[in-house]
């Protein structure tokens, strides 16, 4: 039983070393930024890594362009196109690491079982020092490693979706939603808009972007991973511990 604790939770901890490294080369290859148009060229949107908005601006003679109750869609249109700049240059990227196939045969990997010769060369895992570690009792690990095995098997990429947030101008003129699949909607008072200079007007957008972009930084930040909740390295420890003195399975 202890040998098979021990080969389950060292191909897990290869498993995620391996995704971790994958991931981090995903985000590697982001564009640093990208930017798009409406058609008709009223607003321009500068993307940032990630895919986040980090300007909007109107166009001088934005108003012979477009009318001032097209003026939110049209941010949001400009958005869109740099959006599909942006994942563009990202999937060129990714596709010249050979990402996608290098992510598929890892996916295969964590539920195959440990192959004959892993399991007869454990001393390289024995030399983590664990002279100091405390385990808890043998059944708590144990249930642990199966929990870490299922949390990876389990993640879904909707799940950690980033949640809707809005963001404000003064007296709400200005009003721009983060989702999901980023900008998703713009809100400008039309008649507010077409008596406002283009200072003003780019001074309300950056204030409600400004606003949105701390609001879905701070909900980002504050939600749940599992996976990186995971201390692979403290179970790993503990197993090593719990083998090294036999009275742990007493």
């Amino acid at each position: 039983m202890d040998g098979d604790i021990f080969q389950e939770l060292k191909q897990f901890q290869e498993y995620a070393n391996k995704m971790q490294q994958l991931m981090s080369e995903m985000r590697d290859q982001m564009p640093e930024f990208a930017e798009g148009e409406d058609a008709q060229g009223a607003v321009r949107v500068r993307l940032i890594a990630g895919g986040i908005p980090e300007s909007i601006k109107v166009a001088s003679d934005w108003q012979r362009r477009q009318p001032p109750e097209n003026l939110g869609a049209a941010v949001v249109e400009a958005y869109g196109s740099a959006l599909s700049e942006w994942m563009e240059r990202w999937s060129g990227g990714l596709e010249q690491a050979d990402w996608e196939n290098r992510a598929h045969q890892l996916d295969g990997t964590l539920g195959q079982p440990a192959s004959a010769g892993a399991a007869s060369t454990p001393p390289e895992a024995f030399e983590r020092d664990v002279r100091y570690v405390v385990p808890r009792p043998l059944q708590e690990v144990a249930e642990d490693v199966l929990t870490a095995f299922d949390v990876v098997e389990r993640q879904d990429p909707e799940a950690a979706a980033q949640p809707e947030a809005k963001g404000e101008s003064a007296a709400h003129r200005v009003v721009i939603t983060l989702g999901s699949q980023g900008l998703s909607s713009c809100e400008i008072d039309p008649d507010w808009a077409a008596q406002q200079s283009v200072v003003r007007l780019n001074q309300a957008l950056d204030d409600a972007l400004a606003e949105v972009r701390a609001k879905s930084a701070s909900a980002e930040g504050s939600g749940p991973d599992a996976v990186a909740d995971l201390d692979l390295g403290g179970l790993l420890d503990e197993a090593m511990a719990i083998m090294k003195n036999p009275r742990h399975f007493i």
